[in-house]
Parts: C-alpha cells; sequence; structure tokens
C-alpha cells in the first residue's frame, strides 16, 4: 500500500477515535453502579465469540453485534463502543495480523467506531432510551429495529469504501459479504435482546447464559465457513491434477505446476528438488521468485542441508511460521526475508524423490490445510512427472535409433513433410537441402570385423556428425549404413562444401576398434570412407518432398559409380 495512504488511514483514526470515544463518554455518560464484574462478564464473552470469525474474501466477520446490542440497551452508546473495540482486539491476536495488514487496526476500529454511533443516533432519534426496558409497546421496538438496519448498513457501506480506497477494488453497492453480514446480524439480534431481557432479571450470569450460545453458534459458523473453503481448495487442487495430466514433458508439468501452485498458495517463492539418492544431493530443478520464474542452474545441497535438506533427512511434511525456526538450519537456501515455509516429500513407491518447498515473507502465513493441500499437489506432480518421462522415453524409442540414438527414419520423413508444410502455410521461399551418406564396402567391414565393430564404426560415425555438423540441421540414421542430414536455408554450393568437410572428416580420421581377448581389448584402427549425394530445393527439384530421392540418385551415380569417397549432386 502506498504511503500516502498509510498515512491518510492512521491520521484519520488518530483523530476520530478519542474524539469519538470521548464525545459518547461525556454525551451518553454509562450509568455504572458498581456492575464492574458485569462489564468484564461482557467483555469476555464477545471476546470469546470474535475469536471464531468467518472470512468472506478480504473481509472478516463475527457474532458480536448482538452481545453489543444488549450492552447498548442497558448500559448505552460507550459501553457499546468499547465492547466493539475489545473484541476487535481479540480478533487480531487471533489471526495474527501480519505487518501488512496492520492497517487493518485502524480502518475496522473507525468503521465500527462510526458504525457504532450511527446506529445509536439512529436509536436515539426515533425515541429510544438505554437502562431497563419492557419491549410492550411499538415506540420502544420501533428504536431497536432503526438500530440493527443502520448497523447492517453503515457497518456495510464502510467496507465497501475501505475496499475500495485500500484494495482498489471496484466499488459495489451490495458487495458480497453483505449477504452474510446480514445473515449473522439477524441471527445475533434475537439472541442479544434474549440476553438484555435475562440480564434485566437476573444480571451477571445471564451473559455468560447467553454468552454461550454465541460462542457455539460463533465455533459451528466458523468451523463451517472453514470446511467449505477447504473443500473449495481441494476441488481446486485436484484440477490442478487434471491439468498437469495435460503436459507430455516434463518441462510443460513442471511449467504448469509452479503456475498452478502460486494461485492455490500464498508463496514469495517456490522450490521443486530432484532428489540423487546415491550421492543423498538435491538438484534445483525449478524455482519462481517474487518476480516470477528463475531456473537456477547448477543449485545443488545435500541431505540435511537447509529447509529442503531438513524435510530429505526427516522424511516428513514441516510447517514453519516464524522466523526464528529458520535460524538454526544449516546452510539455509531461503532468503532473508522469509518468515514462512512450507516443505513436502516428494514420494514414489513409497520413496522419496524430490522436495517441493513454498516460502512467503509474512509471518503466520501458512495454517495446516495449506500443508494438506501442498502434500496433495506434490503427489499429483510425482505422478504427472513419472506418466511424462514415460511418454518421453516412449517418444524417444519409436524416433530414435537404438544404436546410434539419432533420429530414425520414420522422423526424418515425418520432420520434413512438416516443415515444408509449415512453410507453405506461412507463405515463405526457403532453401532446403537433404545429404545423404554411404558407408564404403560397410559389407566387408562385418565380415571381416564383426557385426560388433560394424556397429562400432556406426555408433562412433553418428557421434562424430552431431558434434561436428549437428547445429547444421537434422540428423538421421536413414538405414543401415546410410546416413541423412537435413540442412535448412544454406545455398546449394555451400551445402555441397559441408558435405566435403563431413567426407573428408569420415575418412581423414581412423576409427578405433576395441576387440575383448581374455578380459583384456585388442585395439585396431581401421580407416573408413563414405559417397555422398546433395539435394536442394529449389535448385535440384521442383518439390520439397523430391528431396530424398535426388539425393539418394545423386550418391549412387555420382558418388559410388564414380569411384566412391567422392560428394556428388546433379547438374542443374
Amino acid at each position: 500500500m502506498a504511503k500516502s495512504k498509510l498515512i491518510t488511514i492512521w491520521t484519520v483514526w488518530l483523530i476520530a477515535f478519542p474524539t469519538i470515544t470521548i464525545y459518547s463518554y461525556i454525551e451518553f455518560k454509562p450509568v455504572i453502579n458498581g456492575n464492574w464484574f458485569d462489564l468484564l462478564a461482557f467483555a469476555i464473552v464477545v471476546s470469546a465469540v470474535a475469536i471464531f470469525p468467518i472470512r468472506v474474501g478480504k473481509i472478516t466477520v463475527f457474532f458480536v453485534n448482538g452481545i453489543s446490542l444488549a450492552a447498548f440497551l442497558y448500559y448505552g452508546l460507550f459501553v457499546e463502543l468499547m465492547l466493539t473495540q475489545i473484541s476487535l482486539l481479540a480478533l487480531f491476536v487471533k489471526i495474527k495480523l501480519k505487518k501488512d495488514e496492520a492497517h487493518r487496526i485502524p480502518t475496522n476500529s473507525t468503521n465500527l467506531l462510526l458504525t457504532s454511533i450511527s446506529a445509536a443516533g439512529v436509536y436515539y432519534l426515533l425515541g429510544g432510551t438505554t437502562g431497563i426496558l419492557t419491549f410492550d409497546t411499538v415506540e420502544q421496538v420501533i428504536p431497536v429495529i432503526g438500530y440493527i438496519l443502520t448497523s447492517i448498513l453503515v457497518n456495510q457501506f464502510g467496507l465497501t469504501i475501505i475496499q475500495s480506497y485500500v484494495n482498489r477494488e471496484k466499488f459495489s453497492i451490495f458487495p458480497k459479504s453483505l449477504l452474510i453480514d446480514s445473515g449473522t446480524t439477524l441471527l445475533g439480534f434475537p439472541l442479544g435482546l434474549l440476553l438484555y431481557l435475562m440480564y434485566v432479571e437476573i444480571e451477571a450470569i445471564a451473559v455468560f447464559f447467553v454468552g454461550i450460545p454465541f460462542v457455539l453458534i460463533s465455533l459451528v459458523f466458523s468451523y463451517y465457513h472453514n470446511s467449505q473453503r477447504v473443500n473449495k481448495y481441494l476441488h481446486l487442487t485436484s484440477q490442478v491434477g487434471h491439468e498437469l495430466s495435460k503436459s507430455l514433458n516434463v518441462k510443460g508439468v513442471l511449467d504448469t505446476f509452479i503456475n498452478e501452485v502460486k494461485h492455490l498458495i500464498p508463496a514469495t517463492n517456490i522450490y521443486v528438488f530432484d532428489i540423487t539418492s546415491d550421492t543423498e544431493s538435491m538438484n534445483l530443478i525449478r524455482y519462481m521468485d517474487e518476480n516470477g520464474y528463475n531456473l537456477k542452474k547448477d543449485y545443488k545441497m545435500y541431505k540435511g542441508e537447509g529447509f529442503a535438506g531438513k524435510v530429505y533427512e526427516d522424511n516428513r511434511s514441516i510447517m514453519i511460521t516464524r522466523k526464528k525456526d529458520l535460524f538454526n538450519l544449516n546452510h539455509n537456501e531461503l532468503p532473508a526475508h522469509i518468515n514462512s515455509a512450507l516443505g513436502v516429500p516428494i514420494l514414489r513407491n513409497n520413496k522419496i524423490v524430490g522436495v517441493l518447498t513454498v516460502a512467503s515473507d509474512e509471518i503466520n502465513a501458512y495454517e495446516k490445510y495449506h500443508l494438506m493441500l501442498l502434500e496433495i499437489l506434490a503427489n499429483f506432480l510425482s505422478v504427472a512427472i513419472e506418466n511424462a518421462r514415460h511418454y518421453e522415453s516412449a517418444k524417444t524409442k519409436s524416433q530414435r535409433d537404438q544404436l546410434t540414438s539419432l533420429y530414425n527414419y520414420r522422423y526424418f520423413i515425418e520432420y520434413l513433410d512438416s516443415y515444408v508444410n509449415d512453410l507453405t502455410a506461412k507463405g515463405l521461399d526457403e532453401t532446403i537441402s537433404v545429404i545423404i551418406l554411404d558407408l564404403d564396402s560397410f559389407k566387408a567391414i562385418n565380415d571381416k570385423y564383426g557385426h560388433e565393430s560394424g556397429n562400432e564404426v556406426l555408433a562412433e560415425l553418428a557421434k562424430r556428425l552431431v558434434d561436428m555438423f549437428g547445429h547444421y540441421g537434422v540428423i538421421a540414421r536413414y538405414g543401415g549404413e546410410e546416413f541423412t542430414i537435413l540442412v535448412k536455408n544454406i545455398p546449394h554450393h555451400e551445402v555441397v562444401q559441408l558435405a566435403e568437410d563431413i567426407r573428408h572428416a569420415i575418412a581423414s580420421k581412423p576409427f578405433v576398434l576395441y576387440k575383448p581377448i581374455n578380459g583384456n581389448y585388442e585395439v585396431q584402427e581401421i580407416h573408413v570412407t563414405a559417397s555422398f549425394g546433395v539435394a536442394t530445393y529449389p535448385d535440384q527439384c521442383e518439390t520439397p518432398q523430391e528431396l530424398i530421392r535426388n539425393a539418394d540418385r545423386s550418391m549412387y551415380v555420382g558418388a559410388k559409380r564414380d569411384g566412391k569417397n567422392k560428394v556428388a549432386s546433379l547438374s542443374v
């Protein structure tokens, strides 16, 4: 919140609170008659009721209005005003008001002050009096009705103004909290009238007799509302599981997960660690700070180090709501401004495989249900990552050649078609080339050295192609001892030179074979050559689909038949 707003809010309160308090005491000085124990009883009951609030959005509703009405009818405005302020203090103690929410003290206090004096003003204007009343005439009932309606309307109007001014929310004549606040008020005021009538007869004991139902009602409504809130979050959590299941790769799963978690659980920092059980180390694979995504590469911690390491070591969920509990952690990874943190183990087959941590710079930012939600989310993440890895593995097997780890023929053809279709759809003209190479006399290598040695040559050739020329385009094992390279947006003569460089790199450096003999390895070097064919669209063919056929034809006609170990292309 802007500093100017804070100054305005506190200034208004510092003027309004003493002014209204002193005015109400002077103008409506209560007649206590030694009933200090009775007032203490009222204060105890309103405090007890206030510690079971209902949270509606950013507004807190509680059932003190009935008790304050009884106090007002007997003792007048000043006592009622003091009781509502005491209840507000009890509420703030219960919810452990955070530093960044300190503005709620002057805003809520001022709103209650204005509500009290407005409702009392209407009550007195309608001819109402305080003290011992019987409510056996219309003249005594009408002021009470005016008091109740004014209390509801002024309170809601004040809350709406606060939300509009403090949180910049759109001003609403009928806010979301109006129905709930009206319901609790209409439920509380009859009990308040009952409390007043009993108090007139039996004094202080009536406060506790009727006060206990107030507390029980507050307790029931508070727990019901909390259970509804938890159910809502559980529903949202299940939706996160559905979203994660849509991601078919680990990166997509992690990105989706981080994005969903930050909307479900208040957090300024989120960490996802992957555990390497052999070394008991944790690698940070995802991290989000208050500014958004920020992946810390090569960030490693070990079992027992920091907050996440403590979760790993204990293999249990941990919730910390106070900064001092973070001081004793060894090599704490959490920033200095963090005051609350949740950490849960990520389990797979009852084995810890990772740690999920969320942290907030707010004190007491988390409740037990947050920890429960995070544990559920961690289970979703574990399953989603495992499914994504299975999918990626299956996809890799369908796209990759098992021996060389290069793309296979099927993938190469599909990629070429997809790339060409994409260019056509975008209306782009781009030069596309295909290089095909075939090892010369490869059958002789297999016959002389064995198929295992032949496989070593193929694997080594694939590695050379990727290391030296992989950045030019897609490399694939086309079949047997044939390999293909897709080169994009390079002139034909440069592609021919590239093929020549590859041919020279193969022919100039021997391939090393390791043959096991009696537990030792016999090292043998052999020289291998390859024949190349190059085709470029639109230079050598009318359509991109003709590239492979023309490159293959160039290789056999222009290179294989012309002595091998050559590069050839069709003449333009």
